[in-house]
């Protein structure tokens, strides 16, 4: 589904994987809508979420808290939560300068996110 200013997708490219695409902008005018496509990720029972924030162009403070909640989920639920942001990604900038980022496990990439399945301190780490 897109908005005026960011679209979200989900796939599932192997089982027990779930790929959440972040792509735009994440403001005010489309939080509801990114956090009802969170819930969906909340409602999966697969042992690894990624979300790929390659293509984010900006993330609200209420996109932030999305990403905070879904964290304490996949926490909770023993689920491993990795986030897509390479060191030049805009998407990243907000979770350094909050220091958010020392909570997420951050790939620079999709591929070496979906190779944490089951091992997060190889392929990825805490920035």
């Amino acid at each position: 589904m897109t908005t005026s200013e960011g679209s979200f997708s989900l796939i599932s490219p192997k089982p027990g994987v779930l790929v959440f695409s972040v792509t735009g902008d994440v403001d005010i005018d489309n939080s509801d809508l990114a956090e009802e496509w969170a819930e969906r990720v909340r409602l999966d029972d697969g042992e690894l979420t990624v979300v790929d924030l390659s293509e984010s162009t900006f993330m609200s403070s209420d996109f932030l808290n999305i990403l905070l909640g879904l964290r304490q989920d996949h926490e909770d639920r023993g689920r491993v939560l990795v986030l897509v942001a390479s060191r030049h990604a805009a998407a990243r900038a907000p979770l350094v300068t909050t220091g958010l980022s020392r909570f997420f496990t951050i790939a620079p990439d999709l591929a070496s996110a979906l190779s944490a399945q089951g091992d997060t301190s190889t392929a990825v780490g805490r920035s």
